[in-house]
């Protein structure tokens, strides 16, 4: 499993760019526009620590990602300042690590985007804290562990159409008796957090959960939380974060959510980018606006124009993101869900 990141310097394919468009547009509705100005330069000076950088592409997984949380980007990313040197904080395929600002902007051939903090939420982001919170994560493994499950909130109405709801542990029961240590990196070992149990194979886990009046659909949609500890095959595994949890984790050890209950693992990419945190109908450098004029933020590289519906409406609230069904093509969200 592999973030869309994870290769930023090979060039999709033409018919891979059109097959993710058509997909998009059959599975969610949706058809990105083809931007005049592809490569938009501002002075780093006026990016901030916390601020957001969302990406996509058309490489097709990110089109996965999308269909399967119904949002509009695949990665997530963000910027913090080591002293001097601006860099950009991520978790992906490598692991949690950071990249020199110009050298992340430059590599990427993707969609990439500028969404600061507010002002006040700016204000309350405490780099130090988020220093120490890298220093702590730096090198661990990407969250294959939980990968499921920020996006699995319900037993029923999380799993996009294509796939029924109790086709996904017959899947990974079949790939656990060929490799049985890929099945306990990306669906066993959640599920024995979730019934806190360990080491339990999926018919046990099943057997366990019917004990307690629960079918592994139940078992699935049990709320991930943050600081669960994952054993994996890389040298430094532990807390697990896909790119937009280790961001939502980022804001919370700097404070941006107060003593908010919160866990970020819950947190998929839609999720991070519609909480309103971020700034809105703000003065964007000029070489912003002419690149995308009616976007509220700023959109430095890509051939396709990126729009973000819902993006910076849901005030964060004690355990948001915990139980949302996300079914395509609507993906309606309930309030307070």
């Amino acid at each position: 499993m592999f973030t869309q990141d994870d290769f930023p310097k090979l060039i999709t394919p033409q018919f891979v760019e059109e097959e993710s468009i058509r997909f998009l547009n059959e599975t969610m509705h949706w058809v990105p526009e083809v931007r005049q100005i592809d490569r938009v330069e501002i002075d780093e000076k006026l990016i901030k620590s916390g601020d957001f950088f969302a990406e996509t592409g058309m490489d097709g997984l990110a089109a996965l990602i999308e269909y399967g949380t119904g949002g509009r980007i695949g990665h997530s990313t963000m910027a913090l300042w080591f002293g001097e040197e601006l860099y950009i904080v991520e978790s992906n395929g490598s692991g949690i690590h950071r990249t020199p600002y110009k050298q992340r902007v430059q590599e990427t051939g993707d969609s990439y985007m500028w969404i600061p903090l507010s002002d006040e939420n700016a204000a309350k982001f405490n780099e130090t804290a988020a220093i120490e919170f890298f220093n702590k994560t730096n090198g661990t493994a990407y969250g294959f562990h939980n990968f499921m499950f920020g996006w699995i909130d319900t037993p029923e109405n999380n799993n996009p159409p294509l796939i029924a709801n109790k086709l996904v542990p017959i899947v990974w029961k079949i790939v656990g008796d060929v490799v049985p240590s890929i099945t306990d990196i990306f669906y066993a070992q959640a599920l024995n957090h979730h019934l806190g149990t360990k080491g339990l194979t999926i018919p046990q886990l099943a057997s366990q959960a019917a004990k307690k009046g629960m079918t592994l659909e139940d078992l699935q949609a049990v709320v991930e939380e943050d600081f669960w500890d994952y054993e994996g095959d890389k040298p430094k595994d532990g807390w697990s974060y896909v790119c937009s949890a280790y961001v939502t984790a980022m804001y919370k050890a700097a404070g941006i959510f107060g003593d908010m209950p919160i866990n970020a693992v819950e947190h998929t990419p839609k999720d991070l980018y519609q909480m309103k945190v971020f700034k809105e109908n703000w003065e964007r450098p000029e070489q912003c606006v002419k690149a995308d004029p009616d976007a509220t933020f700023c959109q430095l590289s890509g051939k396709w124009r990126v729009s973000l519906p819902g993006f910076n409406t849901i005030e964060p609230y004690a355990h948001m993101n915990e139980k949302c069904p996300s079914m395509a093509p609507n993906y309606v969200r309930p309030d307070g869900c």
